[in-house]
């Protein structure tokens, strides 16, 4: 042990956490779809205008940051990287807790004008449960954020789990709202849940992955926190595998399901070329991981921080 340097573990990090133009890109396209999705949903609905799009996008993706950094605050991060890293894990937790406060505000004011808005005439029931629902979300989000408990008592609270729960809820009600007011029925509402649930993971995780972990891991580039972060980024890859493969059938099933098979309703139509701009940016997401794949390039998995090579050589 006494020939043990950080050398072998600063270059790990260093190669962990400076390639991540990428994932960068990756976030940028899936943004870039969703506010094509937002607009077709409204168009769809007949409530369009650029400035209810602008809302209910900034919705939806402030939804996902909440979702999808409370997954990973209270999912992706396990017991031992907060008994092993626990600064890492608080710095965190401090970085996300700010992100969290503005994607708070925002859907504390869009959900509001989207219920007096773009949701008015959805049945009363479903109103009541979303304005519970974003009600309990952004109270339970904002406990969860502003508790400065040291990191092992802010861990997997009940207060957490709860604000994740119902973000999903919120969600998953926000979906059916939307279907309602299309004239959809309980499978299309269902299918579009799942739809959002999976972008909402992905951009949520992504946000923390580039704005929460790597600027953290960048601070101390420790063996243990470049091991916490290897393992937490590595749960995020997986469920990227799942998040894919789900956008993509759900998306087309909404497609076939609101404009039909015909190819001339797609190349003719201002929102057949919107469902068709949609393809195309998931087609440049493919070429993505494609250039990257499976985010080995980009992740402390094989020729970037391979785990098993690195405890080989601590542990000489």
């Amino acid at each position: 042990m006494a020939d043990v340097t950080h050398e072998p573990a600063g270059t790990v990090a260093d190669e962990l956490f400076d390639k991540y133009l990428l994932p960068k890109a990756a976030l940028s396209v899936i943004l870039a779809a969703s506010l094509v999705g937002t607009a077709l949903t409204l168009d769809l609905t007949g409530q369009w205008s650029a400035l209810l799009a602008l809302a209910k996008w900034g919705y939806f993706v402030a939804l996902g940051v909440l979702l999808g950094g409370l997954l990973w605050k209270h999912g992706f991060v396990r017991p031992g990287d907060v008994d092993a890293a626990a600064d890492y894990c608080a710095e965190m937790y401090r970085r996300f807790d700010r992100i969290a406060v503005a994607a708070l505000a925002v859907v504390a004011v869009t959900g509001v004008a989207l219920l007096a808005v773009a949701y008015a005439d959805a049945p009363l029931a479903l109103r009541g449960g979303l304005a519970g629902a974003l009600a309990l979300t952004v109270v339970a989000g904002a406990v969860d954020t502003l508790d400065d408990a040291p990191v092992p008592e802010r861990f997997r609270t009940t207060v957490g789990v709860l604000a994740l729960a119902v973000a999903v809820l919120a969600v998953a009600l926000s979906a059916a709202a939307d279907v309602a007011l299309a004239g959809g029925s309980a499978v299309p509402a269902a299918v579009r849940a799942v739809h959002l649930l999976a972008f909402a993971a992905w951009v949520g995780g992504a946000v923390w992955n580039i704005f929460v972990a790597v600027p953290t891991g960048q601070l101390q580039p420790t063996p243990p926190v470049v091991r916490a972060a290897g393992e937490q980024l590595e749960r995020f890859r997986w469920t990227v595998r799942f998040v894919i493969p789900t956008i993509v059938l759900t998306g087309l099933y909404q497609a076939v399901d609101a404009l039909g098979t015909s190819l001339g309703t797609y190349v003719g139509t201002a929102v057949g070329l919107a469902v068709l701009a949609k393809l195309g940016f998931v087609a440049v997401l493919f070429v993505i991981f494609l250039a990257c794949p499976m985010w080995r390039a980009c992740s402390p998995i094989d020729g970037v921080c391979d785990l098993a090579e690195m405890d080989g050589e601590v542990g000489d």
